[in-house]
């Protein structure tokens, strides 16, 4: 498995490569939206059903990024974002008609991620377009939290590996392997559908206090 500097690997994602890195949380795997073929293999490589819906990293810098992929960001979202942008929040939220159907799964709504990890706004920056975003584990298996368990899951199936190694210590966000919290949202109401990194209590006293 190639390792890439954060240049080679978003030109990689840009022409439908599959990409490892590292993030706030656990390790990811992506590839940008708009290759269809290499959606079909990431699910394919990680054995997820072709009806379920995938994440979508965006940058803090570009929030253009959004109007890629949602008609209108529903005020509820837009305060999620507020308070917990960029950090572990996915939000499900509407997605817009042109959407890839393998990014959608056939539900007409998209998990969008903001990360605080400044390396992943800088690829997905340089990509120019959303990025897939899913945890580096074969479906059951626990996600890898670093490169040596990125490579004992996908050695000589996924195309290669993002280091940030010219990011200063200070830099480097502290990795934790509790994943993020992901919110369902529309115009009237939340649904927590996973608790992971930011406690539901806190998402409601948030939104609702």
């Amino acid at each position: 498995m190639d390792i890439f500097s954060i240049e080679e690997a978003a030109w990689k994602l840009r022409n439908g490569s599959i990409v490892a890195y590292p993030t706030e949380t656990v390790y990811g795997l992506g590839t940008i939206i708009y290759e269809i073929d290499a959606v079909e293999r990431l699910k394919e490589i990680k054995g997820i059903s072709r009806s379920k819906p995938l994440s979508v990293l965006i940058s803090k810098n570009r929030p253009a990024m959004i109007e890629e992929l949602v008609p209108s960001f529903c005020p509820l979202a837009q305060r999620l974002a507020k308070f917990y942008w960029p950090g572990p929040l996915t939000i499900i939220h509407e997605a817009r008609p042109d959407v890839p159907k393998v990014v959608t799964g056939q539900t007409e709504m998209v998990g969008l991620r903001c990360s605080p990890h400044p390396g992943l706004n800088k690829l997905v920056e340089l990509v120019g377009h959303p990025i897939i975003t899913t945890s580096a584990n074969l479906t059951g298996k626990a996600p890898a939290l670093n490169y040596e368990e990125v490579f004992s899951y996908f050695e000589g199936v996924i195309d290669g590996i993002l280091l940030f190694d010219e990011l200063h210590a200070s830099e480097k966000p502290q990795a934790s392997n509790i994943p993020s919290t992901v919110v369902l949202v529309d115009f009237h109401h939340i649904e927590i559908l996973r608790e992971g990194a930011i406690k539901k209590e806190d998402i409601f006293r948030k939104i609702y206090d």
